[in-house]
């Protein structure tokens, strides 16, 4: 659990990027940018080499450094922040909570789709189809999330609402409707 002070330092950091995000009309480019940045978090150990005790600050800086290549000159400054003030640790929480802020802020909301096996591509497009129009919203990033326990149909999550066609949730209405 993240204390109050890290969770302060993420909402500040964030909202800075936000702000100058909208302020130079760079929203999508700050928005690919940072999902790109995630997507090298999500596939190396970057986050917790940045968050470990044993790295130094000028080990840590130098992989901030190759974070800021080819990024928008807005977003490397914004990255030089992060190392001057060594507040690299948070580093994968900041952009996380900024895309996600970006995209609410743009009424765009992330689409959780909860199956028991993996989606392809299309089903992913006609599910996130289905969820814009019964949620009446635009939905900007889909996320898979593969649960065992689902079993079949799906679950979908966006902006605090949900659709659920899972055979769990049936089965367990059954027994509801059996007692």
């Amino acid at each position: 659990m993240m204390n109050k002070k890290a969770l302060t330092l993420i909402e500040t950091y964030s909202k800075s990027i936000v702000d100058v995000a909208f302020e130079h009309n760079l929203v999508d480019i700050f928005k690919e940018e940072i999902s790109s940045l995630l997507k090298i978090f999500a596939e190396t150990p970057l986050g917790d080499t940045l968050s470990s005790e044993d790295l130094g600050h000028s080990e840590k800086a130098e992989l901030v450094d190759t974070l800021k290549m080819g990024s928008h000159p807005f977003l490397q400054n914004f990255l030089e922040v992060i190392k001057y003030n060594e507040r690299e640790a948070l580093l994968e929480d900041i952009l996380r909570w900024s895309r996600e802020v970006l995209s609410n802020r743009c009424n765009e909301y992330r689409l959780d789709i909860e199956v028991a096996s993996p989606l392809s591509d299309q089903q992913k497009e006609r599910l996130k189809a289905t969820a814009e129009t019964k949620f009446a919203i635009a939905i900007g990033e889909v996320n898979e999330v593969l649960k065992p326990e689902v079993i079949g149909g799906f679950i979908l999550k966006a902006n605090n609402k949900v659709i659920d066609t899972s055979i769990k949730s049936q089965l367990q209405q059954l027994k509801m409707n059996l007692k």
